[in-house]
């Protein structure tokens, strides 16, 4: 099990100085290079992979309690407001959160147990093309409020390195259940006096048993302490074929967040992604139109896990006392993003609706409009 040391490398990741000129380097997404704005000079990412390797979780989950916190000699910042905590060069004077964008961040000396990352995917989507993506996005939509995009200033966008787990295993399932196949039997019925037939629809029941086995390769967890699952979910997928070695230098410019969410924790997660994933195979192999008293029982093995760093775009912004957030995957450019509705949009639009109807009802009734 590896962990942040205090080496040459961590402290890399606030201070990397131009060889050329002594200037501070920074990663460019436009570039895709490691530059200094300054002088122009260049350094190629580094896109070898053979440190991204799988780890057995079993090992990390029994090694946990016999491992001593080291002080790292690094200063975090914690949020005060949501509790997130990230990495940014020291020399800033003013810090918005991210996640929920306040400003009551303060630096604080950090302890803790850190698993090293083993790969990192560097930004692909510049500042740029994050602003132009923000502000057709805040702009669209006839139900928001029009003053929005005022209010939500593309200085709140961060560039963000997320902490994510993700788990392989091997699993096998044991299923039974019942399979319900639908038929119509005619039926004589008397209505109103009058005597008919009807299609009744009835359901024939077959119990069927199975199993099935499935590699999970890469189950995505997020280890934030601002991001939550479902939230992350709507930005998938990530290209993980894409993953690099982890190198410091690519955080270089960016916030880097500090994981949260334990390596043991984080499986329990990806064991529930797993579990409702076999539960629909099983389903699927049950079959029939439709289904009952389906049960599962599922044993896993092999359980390795890789602890991974990806870029978002993050911005949050209040309007009438609510925080709403919007991301961009700074790898594809996928945006999701919540925004308010304008009440009073809808309530004109509805009142509008409202007048038209009863003008047809009136035209009708008085003979102008034939029905």
């Amino acid at each position: 099990m590896q962990l942040y040391e205090e080496d040459q490398n961590l402290r890399d990741t606030l201070n990397l100085p131009c060889p050329s000129c002594g200037s501070q380097l920074l990663y460019s997404a436009e570039k895709q290079k490691i530059n200094c704005e300054y002088c122009g000079y260049v350094e190629e990412v580094n896109t070898a992979q053979d440190q991204v390797v799988e780890r057995s979780l079993n090992e990390a989950i029994e090694s946990i309690p016999q491992i001593v916190p080291e002080k790292i000699d690094k200063k975090v910042f914690h949020c005060e407001s949501c509790g997130a905590q990230f990495m940014v060069e020291q020399n800033r004077p003013k810090i918005s959160c991210g996640f929920c964008g306040s400003n009551n961040v303060n630096l604080e000396a950090f302890e803790h147990r850190y698993i090293q990352p083993v790969g990192i995917i560097p930004f692909y989507i510049g500042r740029a093309e994050a602003d132009k993506r923000f502000l057709e996005w805040i702009g669209q939509g006839f139900f928001h409020p029009s003053k929005l995009k005022k209010l939500a200033s593309r200085q709140d966008l961060h560039g963000v390195y997320i902490p994510f787990w993700t788990y392989d295993a091997q699993t096998e399932a044991q299923w039974r259940g019942e399979a319900g196949f639908f038929y119509y039997e005619t039926k004589t019925v008397r209505k109103h006096g009058q005597v008919h037939t009807e299609q009744v629809q009835k359901v024939r029941w077959e119990r069927r048993s199975g199993s099935i086995e499935h590699f999970f390769d890469d189950v995505l967890v997020v280890a934030s302490g601002g991001l939550e699952q479902k939230q992350v979910n709507r930005l998938l997928p990530f290209r993980l074929e894409e993953v690099v070695n982890f190198d410091p230098r690519l955080m270089m410019g960016w916030e880097a967040e500090v994981y949260q969410l334990e390596v043991d924790e984080g499986y329990r997660r990806a064991e529930r992604i797993m579990e409702d994933r076999l539960r629909q195979m099983c389903s699927a192999q049950l079959g029939g139109d439709t289904q009952r008293n389906l049960h599962v029982q599922t044993e896993k093995h092999a359980q390795t896990f890789k602890h991974l760093i990806l870029p978002l775009w993050i911005c949050s912004y209040r309007y009438q006392n609510k925080l709403y957030r919007f991301y961009i995957n700074g790898q594809t450019g996928k945006v999701h993003g919540e925004k308010p509705l304008s009440w009073i949009k809808i309530t004109i639009l509805v009142i509008v609706f409202v007048l038209i109807m009863v003008g047809i009802w009136y035209l009708r009734e008085s003979g102008y409009l034939q029905s």
